[in-house]
């Protein structure tokens, strides 16, 4: 009995160092997080604002579903460079089915969201079928849905949606806006599925070892099917949040959106190689980026320094994942010729 009660006590540590091993990069994202906020405070006296961190929320929530997706198909091992062209056309639609055509809404956002099942199915099929890289196929996909949302409206700005539709971007529950809702929402839930579901177990086996997975009897296509289908209709949502924020939709609206979620994925903790990663750490990623650009901003830095921050934070976070992985030593970042 005596070694029993000592066992069940020395587990509960041992579990907690578990659980804060298994969770350190989510740790270490929120213990950023609060350390830039903190600084900001002190450095700005409007980045402490209610206003503030509402824009910082607002910003987030767009980028953050596109993100979400993009996690989902990072975890299986696949890859989609179009999800910035899927939003902007799925704004540009928006626009000229509801605003144009005078659609009833609930029409035009069916037609909206049938339009990113087809592009989920098409990049699927091409990547897993013709076994043409995803890397290729969505390179591809990103100039044709750019170029179909600027055919579509000949390169016009459409605005002017109905009340009902703009609720989407600017409505609130209680004091927090809609958008933020839907981007936590989708977080929560995709989490759920990726953790608590057999196709979440799927997916990370799959994107862990695709041979050894189809060996066991996981229908790999049909996985990663899904993850090109989930991807595109989540930034599809994206879409037709962030039109209902602008109140229009333009070809371009959006599509300057893909560094922001890869960067928000990478640094979130999402393994490059696939079968590791979580939403959570996605939207840690999202905010701290936001964040950064905000405070950017607020100290009155050139916004061009925004982008040129974004990128080397994907950098650092890529050399930190594989130090941590054990696959590079503090060292060989030195140039060969110093460690010399």
């Amino acid at each position: 009995m005596v070694d029993s009660n000592q066992a069940q006590a020395s587990e509960g540590p041992a579990r907690v160092r578990r659980g804060l091993i298994r969770y350190r990069q989510l740790w270490a994202l929120l213990i950023a997080v609060l350390l830039l906020w903190t600084y900001l405070s002190f450095a700005s006296p409007y980045f402490m604002t209610v206003q503030n961190l509402t824009n910082i929320a607002l910003q987030s929530s767009v980028v953050g579903i596109m993100a979400v997706g993009f996690t989902i198909l990072l975890i299986g091992g696949e890859i989609d460079l179009a999800i910035g062209s899927t939003q902007a056309l799925a704004g540009t639609m928006a626009a000229l089915l509801i605003i144009q055509r005078e659609l009833p809404i609930w029409a035009g956002v069916l037609i909206v969201l049938g339009m990113g099942l087809i592009v989920g199915n098409v990049n699927g099929y091409f990547s897993l079928f013709t076994k043409v890289p995803s890397f290729i196929v969505t390179l591809a996909m990103l100039g044709v849905l750019q170029g179909l949302a600027f055919v579509m409206t000949s390169g016009q700005t459409i605005g002017g949606f109905p009340e009902a539709f703009k609720v989407l971007g600017h409505g609130k529950v209680g004091v927090i806006p809609l958008p933020v809702i839907i981007f936590f929402s989708v977080t929560v839930v995709v989490q759920l599925v990726l953790s608590h579901t057999r196709y979440g177990v799927e997916l990370y086996a799959t994107g862990g070892n695709r041979e050894a997975a189809e060996l066991v009897g996981i229908s790999v296509r049909r996985v990663l099917m899904l993850a090109f289908i989930a991807s595109s209709m989540l930034c599809t949502l994206a879409g037709l949040v962030l039109s209902a924020r602008l109140n229009a939709g333009h070809g371009s609206f959006g599509s300057e959106s893909l560094l922001d979620a890869v960067a928000a994925v990478i640094i979130g903790g999402t393994s490059l190689n696939g079968g590791a990663g979580n939403t959570f750490g996605t939207l840690l990623g999202i905010i701290l980026i936001s964040t950064i650009k905000n405070g950017l901003i607020l100290l009155g830095v050139d916004p061009f320094w925004q982008q040129v921050a974004v990128g080397a934070l994907i950098l650092a976070a890529v050399l930190v994942d594989k130090t941590i992985k054990g696959e590079l030593a503090p060292g060989d970042l030195l140039p060969r010729l110093v460690r010399r």
